[in-house]
């Protein structure tokens, strides 16, 4: 696709920078198992896309023949209820992949991924990655060891984002970001990803007035401090009651 201007026009997000295909895979920690030497002709055979926010990546069922690796901005997993409305499986961010166990285990994506903001991701050819598999016991450790924690992590994803109570799927999204990418800072949780309001209200199935009427409040209690596109939690447990409530 052609890509639109970097800075924001019409309400549309400026596109973020491009990073190399060698930094995608070097951030990605399933993948350090590789020799630097083996990192470089992944990043080689790779191609590095671009998806707007809402853009379908893969559908459920189409053939696994890429892994993917974000490099910046957020993914969404999801599956079709029931129902046939979509739910939110698991939210990634830069350096994690996508699609790899399918990939590996030669089936279709089980799931759809969706752009939750403008992002670049990096298109790995399963056909690149399954001999370096197949030839490297540290690697498979990594993927086996990532399983658990991924599962946990969609598990409670899914039970916190099913509240019809936009408050507590949002106090759901920040403790989901602070489990991936939290930092603590002077005894608070601060969020290292820069976030919009625009990608926190995507994430939560909510609108960006809601968010930031939300976020007023939560500044006001203490709750939460801003700073540009950084979310820093100050308060935890009062987060925490909301998100329970």
């Amino acid at each position: 696709m052609s890509l639109p201007d970097r800075t924001s026009y019409a309400g549309l997000a400026a596109i973020p920078d491009r990073p190399a295909n060698i930094a995608a895979i070097e951030a990605c920690s399933i993948l350090n198992a590789l020799s630097a030497e083996e990192r470089q002709k992944v990043a080689g055979e790779s191609f590095m896309a671009y998806a707007e926010r809402g853009e379908l990546i893969f559908g459920a069922g189409s053939v696994a023949e890429t892994v993917c690796i974000v490099g910046t901005g957020f993914v969404k997993l999801t599956r079709a209820s029931g129902s046939g409305q979509e739910m939110s499986v698991e939210l990634l961010g830069p350096g994690q992949c996508f699609g790899l166990l399918v990939a590996i285990e030669g089936r279709a994506y089980p799931l759809s991924s969706i752009a939750v903001t403008n992002c670049w991701y990096l298109k790995v050819p399963s056909r690149v990655l399954l001999p370096l598999y197949q030839a490297s016991g540290a690697f498979k450790d990594n993927v086996v060891r990532s399983l658990g924690p991924r599962l946990r992590k969609a598990h409670d994803m899914m039970l916190r984002l099913s509240s019809v109570r936009v408050e507590e799927r949002l106090a759901a999204v920040l403790f989901i970001l602070g489990d991936s990418y939290g930092l603590r800072e002077d005894g608070h949780l601060k969020i290292s990803v820069p976030l919009t309001r625009q990608d926190v209200a995507e994430m939560a199935g909510t609108t960006v007035e809601t968010t930031i009427r939300t976020f007023s409040r939560w500044q006001k209690s203490g709750i939460l401090a801003t700073d540009r596109q950084r979310l820093t939690i100050l308060d935890e447990h009062a987060l925490e009651e909301i998100m329970h409530a």
